[in-house]
This record gives C-alpha cells, structure tokens and sequence, in this order.
C-alpha cells in the first residue's frame, strides 16, 4: 500500500458544481450526535491507560481507573442524551448518529431511542479509539465489528464511516473493502467530493472540527454563547455563499458535552437562528450520501 499517497490541494478550485439539494435548497445542514460513552479507553476494557480527552484531566498511576473521567461519559449516557435527543425532537430534527458499537451494546435504551427516531447510523469503530497504531488487521477488525454489530442492533448496513482521528493511510481501503459507501473523515471542503481509492472513486462527505461541541473540552469554546455565536456565524457565512454555490454544513454534538445544561443553550441558538432561514435542508448524511451519488454518479468523476 501506498503510504505516500498523494495529497489534493485544488479539489474543485474556482469552479465547484453548480446544483441545488433537494427542493431548490442552497444550504444542507447535518446534525451530527456523537455516541461514544462506553467504547472509550479504559483499563477496565484492557487498555494500559484511560481515556485522556475528558473534562478535566487527573493524572492517575499507569494501570488505574480515573473515576472522575469515567463519570463525565457515564454523565453522557445517563442524562446527555436523553437532553440532547429531546432537544432535537422539538424542533423535529433526526440528526445523524456517529455510533461507536460497543458504546450502543452497553446501551439498550439509548439503542432503541436512535432506532426509534430512524436516525441514520455512521460507524464510529467498535470502540472510540485512534486506529494510529493498530496493525491492518486490528484495523480491519475494528471496522468489520462496528459494521457487523451495528447491523445487529440496528438492523440496518452501516453505509458512512467516521474514525475517531487520526485514521490510517489505509482507512479508507479498507472501509471499502468492507463495502462501505463513503468517509466522513475529512475537513478538506464544503461539500462532498471522490477520492481515488484503490483505483476508484470512493465518496467523501466531509466533517466539521470546528463548528463542533469538542472546544469546550479544547478550550476554545467556554460558554454556550461562544458556540452559538460560532456556529451561527458559520451558518450565515455558508448561507450567503450558497447564494452563488451550494454548501454543506456539519454541527457536531455530544451528550457528555452539549448536554449539559449549560452548554445546551447554544444548540438551541442555533437551531432558531436556522430556522427562520426556509432555502436549508436539514439531513442525515446518508441522505447526502445518497443525493451525491444520485446527483455526480462516480463514474462520472475523476477521483
């Protein structure tokens, strides 16, 4: 394999496709919940240490539990997700779920819930770890466990990916070996693009790190009107844009993080901001998925 793959600086330049989303719309907006809780680094699940991109972080003797860090997922799981999902349904929005399997089967609650919502389903790996030093087979493994127990729980093939990054120079080989449709491991546009995997053309539909809950752990973000002021600006600036070209938006959430009670605002800034806009689709990524292929089919792309 090709670990010097070579990189794209100019995708589609000056010139991007000119189309429109489904019923004229400009703007396609996805909400992305990231369920995680349960799948992450713990001594308890034989990793040599714990998960360290938490609330707070204590440092704790190699081989121990952090406690308090496993608290601020258990938090996620319990409460978060149930603010966040209710949130949503308010405002009758389905968001995308990047699920990590493990997390889903120390779940049942939170299983049925997505089920019941019809959220579409994006692999997260079996667990919510880095595939950065796992050998080809223990990626390979990871991604065939999350696709196979996804099914199982879901009843449905997991058609998207999203790695917690950074992924491998070989990810997307082998999502398309396990017959995956697209990667939503890239920040590298504003809407989907192909990409040459093993000779062919492999569906991206790209993410966000920005417009995302994350920087409260980061920093970046400290209360919930640095994230609405964040995200609103982003949705105005893609929405004047989508005036000459379309656009894609991701807003990426997590119950252990947006849900908490004070953060949980910002969502709903956001949320009324956008709906006063009427030229948006608010979708699940594998409805893009789908629009883009129906839309650009790959044979028709230079990947």
């Amino acid at each position: 394999m090709d670990t010097l793959a070579p990189r794209d600086f100019v995708g589609y330049g000056p010139n991007p496709p000119d189309f429109a989303w489904p019923n004229g719309a400009r703007l396609a907006v996805n909400f992305v919940v990231n369920y995680e809780e349960g799948a992450e680094r713990n001594v308890l699940d034989g990793d040599p240490a714990h998960e360290t991109l938490v609330e707070a972080r204590y440092e704790v003797p190699a081989g121990e539990r952090e406690l308090f860090a496993e608290s601020t997922f258990e938090y996620g799981s319990r409460v978060g997700i149930w603010r966040l999902l209710e949130t949503l349904d308010e405002h009758g929005i389905v968001p995308t779920v990047f699920a990590s399997a493990l997390a889903l089967e120390r779940n049942a609650a939170v299983t049925e819930a997505i089920n019941a919502r019809g959220c579409d389903v994006v692999g997260h790996g079996y667990r919510w770890i880095p595939h950065t030093g796992l050998s080809e087979a223990q990626e390979r493994r990871n991604i065939v466990d999350c696709v196979e127990t996804l099914e199982r729980l879901t009843g449905r093939r997991v058609q998207g990916w999203f790695t917690r990054p950074p992924n491998t120079v070989r990810t997307r080989s082998l999502l398309a070996q396990a017959g995956l449709v697209y990667d939503a491991g890239s920040v590298s546009d504003d809407i989907p693009y192909y990409e040459a995997v093993d000779g062919r053309p492999f569906l991206i539909v790209p993410y966000s790190l920005d417009v995302n809950d994350t920087k409260f752990y980061k920093g970046q973000f400290f209360t919930a009107d640095d994230f609405a002021r964040y995200a609103i600006d982003c949705f105005d600036t893609l929405a004047a844009e989508s005036a000459r070209r379309p656009r894609l938006m991701s807003v990426g959430l997590h119950p252990r993080i947006i849900g908490r009670p004070a953060r949980l605002p910002g969502l709903l800034r956001l949320i009324e901001h956008l709906s006063a806009n009427d030229d948006v689709w608010i979708a699940g990524r594998d409805e893009i998925a789908r629009f883009w292929l129906e839309t650009f089919p790959p044979e028709t792309a230079h990947a």
